[in-house]
């Protein structure tokens, strides 16, 4: 899965060549508008005395809650995925703190099948340059010197 708080597509790898193929694309347009657009509700108000009164900010930011509806999204997708066996295991590639939400989402059937979850947003490479960056970014992460290092 190769993914940022707006798109993500999810890819597969052809048994025969090893190539990728995509098999899905999600797009999440609302971690994309601005503020006031994703703000439904007013925000509270408190009366003090008789005339003057007292705006509250809401507590949560609206972009950080469409990222994690977002991530909820894709890892109930994933997890749909996993416990019918469609892959054997899982590597996710996304922005943070996007990847931070997403892993924070992931049922046990997904995080059995982790391979690797890598900081890196590669969502804007097209087939051949993003699979070049995806097979590079594997090694790196299952060299022992990766391994070793948070």
């Amino acid at each position: 899965l190769v993914a940022n708080a707006a798109r993500a597509r999810l890819f597969e790898r052809d048994p025969e060549n090893k190539a990728m193929r995509e098999v899905a694309s999600f797009v999440h347009p609302q971690s994309r508008l601005k503020g006031q657009a994703l703000e439904h509700d007013r925000p509270g108000r408190a009366q003090k005395g008789s005339t003057a009164s007292t705006a509250f900010p809401p507590h949560t930011d609206p972009h950080q809650k469409e990222h994690a509806e977002f991530a909820r999204e894709l890892a109930q997708r994933l997890d749909e995925l996993a416990l019918a066996h469609r892959y054997p295991r899982l590597a996710i590639f996304a922005s943070s703190p996007f990847l931070g939400e997403l892993n924070a989402q992931l049922g046990a059937a997904t995080r059995k099948l982790l391979q690797a979850s890598v900081v890196l947003d590669l969502t804007a490479f097209d087939d051949g340059e993003l699979e070049h960056r995806i097979d590079q970014a594997l090694r790196a992460t299952t060299t022992p010197e990766a391994a070793g290092a948070d």
